[in-house]
């Protein structure tokens, strides 16, 4: 039992045993560390509460004084009522133990708080004595410090005040959030927003409007709780709505331009008697980002701007109906300057544009639209932004080209092919924009066309080979030579400052890789079954050498084209009934069919005449050459010798036809050439014997290439009336037998199903199981689950039936 003495309270005071001496060097040394301790900070604190230390209060002014000390009251409550709470939750034993203490030491709290106040009083009124003009001062500023004693009324009514206003508080806070959290906008409150941010500029009118916007455009996002922000609306009327998107779209930007470039920098600021005149925003020039800046009104306009942009581009990738994203592409034309503030949402509004302006679901003309409008964007932010951004644009826009002509064959004549001919015309106006930047771009991605090429001719694998003699490969190369021909022509009267001839020039180096580039696509393969692939690389090279006036030899392609066995053979009789087409177009087609190449009389007229065509167009683009009687002369050979061996009378007439154009073409250049005094000493110049009158080669190349159009219209394929009765026929008799073969496997089913459930009800029988039973149940429930039992679904077949053949029907009508 332990011995000791027994206190006042009723404890038993424990006597302790004495320690030893290494118990007592560890206390030591631990009581040693405690004091430090507490040294340390007591010296913080002091310096803390010290008039001159870092925390110094005295050289703020009396306002600022009482804020602060306030505010360090505030906080020294919460650590009283935090250390109240945790007393409070200490054990009953120990309150119960300690209760007699407590009570004696709040007896003797209040003592000391009544001592402390008459001391302070008697202070207060010596100090009245001796200074009685700082006593005025307190009472006529802070009244309150010159009462001791006299406050607890007081603060009784002020904590029954505090806790009636928490009641009521309480009792509204519900509704009160609820309005201030999703406020429904109405036609009032709109028309008072625009009136105060339109006519009496106010930015916070102009604040609500954008807000407003911001949740109208995320109306339909489920992922986005608008509560949980202030400022945002909840908007009913489908007229509000309209009217909200037609202000946001067309009248904010004006109020940017006031707050920030406008009038509205001129307010506040010393009116001088000339006021400098205030320019309108140009939507095609570039925006200095430090012009904006310099406004007084920037931090406050910087952020609804940026709310505005995000919000315009997210209802731009939500909006599904092409007048609406026409809207609201033609509407963000006075709202893309503004981006150059915001260098972060550029990539994003690239994106955007780019999907809009290549996407392949929908080929309508109503979408053409929303197609031209992307473009405009694209190419304002081309020019408006500054100088790398140019760069992201023409990559992006090269890439959607390339990966939307993979699709673009024959068979997508109507829907992919204008599209992606109304793209390239994009890409070299891009291109056209700025050639330094262009010719970089140029330059990798025809070398990318050139290594695929060397690796077919290296490989010579079929995998290899169409990697090359495919539709992307050649719209590929259909690109590049428009975006040459585009910047290598020269336009009458312009003269060309010295830096943009010298950009120039950079796109004209890369017309000798391009052109070695196609001559070695037409030379891959030299098959009678590739020649349409042959005579777009034709075309392709007289387009470049008509733009850059450059002589680039395409005859020999051509003329090797003669060369070829299938031409001289007479050609199969083939069965013309029946068919569905007469005729093939060349420019559609990469390669003919396997079988029966060039040996059918379309194939070869229309082989043939596209030869021609080609070499006819080539002597008039040198007509006007110092060489072309030298070099008309291996082609009037080889078409003579051609005029003899082949039997057709059509053809024969082509060949001659081409022959007396050479030797008119000859004779006059030969004329020509006697006239001259001396020899052309200019090998760049191409055409020295052209009158200034006569059209230069670029012209006669259009020229030539319109009159073709033309006429490729007037010889369209054309489906011949016995071709559609017959077609018409062979859909209703797979109609027939489609139906003949439904009923069949509908009676064979039905068959099987009779044998198996007679099956399992003689086996059901054994085990005195009722099959009917089951099967009402399972009928009766398949039928709540929503499908549909109805008698007449045999007559609902015949009716679709007699439906789809009607339309059919008219389809080849």
């Amino acid at each position: 039992m332990a011995k000791g003495t027994i206190t006042k309270k009723g404890k038993l005071k424990v006597k302790r045993r004495n320690r030893d001496d290494s118990d007592k060097g560890a206390i030591d040394a631990q009581a040693e560390a405690r004091r430090e301790t507490l040294e340390n900070e007591r010296q913080r604190k002091r310096g803390e509460e010290d008039f001159a230390g870092k925390a110094n209060l005295g050289d703020l002014d009396m306002d600022s004084f009482l804020t602060t000390m306030a505010d360090s009251d505030h906080e020294q409550s919460g650590d009283d009522k935090g250390s109240e709470s945790d007393i409070s939750e200490a054990g009953d034993e120990d309150a119960s133990s300690d209760s007699e203490s407590d009570d004696d030491a709040d007896m003797s709290d209040d003592e000391d708080i009544e001592a402390a106040e008459k001391r302070m009083k008697a202070e207060m009124e010596k100090m009245a004595e001796n200074d009685p003009d700082f006593k005025k001062y307190l009472e006529n500023n802070d009244s309150s410090l010159l009462q001791f004693g006299d406050g607890n009324e007081i603060e009784d009514a002020e904590e029954n005040e505090e806790a009636s206003d928490e009641e009521h508080t309480s009792a509204v806070k519900p509704s009160m959030e609820e309005e201030r959290r999703t406020p429904t906008l109405t036609a009032k409150m709109l028309d008072n927003f625009i009136k105060d941010a339109f006519e009496n500029h106010k930015t916070k009118a102009l604040k609500n409007i954008i807000s407003a916007f911001r949740s109208a455009c995320h109306m339909s996002d489920p992922n986005v709780d608008l509560s949980e922000n202030t400022g945002k609306f909840h908007i009913d009327s489908s007229v509000v709505f309209d009217r909200l998107m037609v202000v946001c779209l067309k009248q904010c930007h004006e109020e940017f331009h006031y707050h920030l470039l406008g009038e509205g920098t001129l307010v506040g600021t010393e009116k001088k008697e000339e006021e400098p005149e205030i320019d309108a925003l140009d939507e095609n020039k570039t925006l200095n980002p430090k012009k904006l800046m310099k406004s007084l009104r920037w931090t406050k306009i910087k952020p609804l701007i940026k709310t505005l942009l995000n919000s315009i581009l997210y209802l731009l990738e939500q909006a599904q109906e092409t007048k609406l994203q026409t809207f609201i592409l033609k509407s963000f034309s006075k709202y893309v300057p503004y981006l150059t503030a915001f260098p972060r949402l550029l990539k994003g509004t690239l994106k955007n544009l780019i999907s809009l302006w290549s996407a392949t679901n929908d080929s309508s003309p109503d979408y053409q639209v929303v197609r031209l409008n992307a473009f405009l964007r694209i190419r304002q932010l081309s020019v408006t932004q500054p100088f790398p951004f140019i760069e992201q644009c023409l990559k992006a826009s090269y890439l959607a080209y390339a990966k939307r002509a993979k699709f673009a064959n024959a068979a997508a004549v109507t829907s992919l092919l204008p599209t992606l001919t109304f793209m390239g015309n994009c890409v070299v106006e891009l291109y056209s924009l700025d050639y330094a930047s262009s010719y970089q771009h140029a330059f990798v991605y025809i070398r990318q066309l050139a290594l695929h090429l060397r690796t077919a001719l290296q490989k010579k694998t079929p995998e290899s080979f169409r990697v090359v003699y495919c539709w992307q490969y050649i719209h590929c190369l259909k690109l590049w030579t428009a975006v040459l021909a585009s910047a290598c022509s020269s336009v009458p009267g312009e003269t060309l400052t010295k830096a943009s001839e010298e950009e120039t020039e950079l796109l004209r180096s890369l017309v000798y890789p391009l052109t070695e580039i196609i001559l070695g696509v037409a030379r891959l393969i030299p098959t009678s079954r590739h020649l349409p692939l042959h005579m777009h690389c034709v075309r392709l090279l007289q387009q470049l050498a008509s733009s850059t006036e450059r002589y680039i030899p395409t005859t020999s392609i051509l003329l090797d084209a003669l060369n070829l066995k299938e031409i001289m053979l007479k050609p199969k009789k083939v069965q013309t009934r029946g068919t569905s087409v007469r005729g093939i177009r060349l420019p559609l087609l990469l390669k003919l069919p396997k079988e029966s190449t060039l040996r059918t009389t379309e194939q070869l007229d229309a082989c043939l005449g596209e030869i021609f065509v080609l070499l006819n167009r080539e002597v008039d683009m040198y007509r006007y050459s110092p060489c072309i009687p030298e070099f008309t002369v291996s082609i009037c050979q080889r078409l003579r010798k051609f005029a003899k061996e082949t039997k057709n009378g059509k053809h024969r007439a082509f060949a001659r036809g081409c022959i007396e154009l050479c030797e008119k073409h000859a004779k006059l250049a030969t004329k020509a050439r006697s006239l001259l005094r001396e020899s052309p000493k200019d090998i760049k110049r191409l055409e020295a014997l052209k009158p200034k009158e006569a059209p230069s080669m670029k012209e006669r190349y259009e020229v030539s290439v319109s009159k073709e159009n033309r006429l490729e219209t007037t010889a369209q394929p054309v489906i011949s009336k016995a071709a559609k009765k017959k077609a018409l026929a062979q859909q209703k008799e797979e109609l027939a037998k489609q139906k003949e073969e439904a009923i069949k496997a509908e009676r064979a089913s039905k068959k099987r199903s009779l044998e198996v459930f007679n099956k399992a009800k003689k086996r059901a029988k054994l085990a005195g199981i009722d099959l009917k039973q089951d099967s009402r149940e399972l009928g009766d429930d398949e039928v709540k689950e929503g499908i549909d039992w109805s008698d007449d679904e045999d007559e609902e077949q015949s009716d679709d039936e007699s439906i789809g053949s009607k339309s059919n029907d008219s389809d080849y009508e």
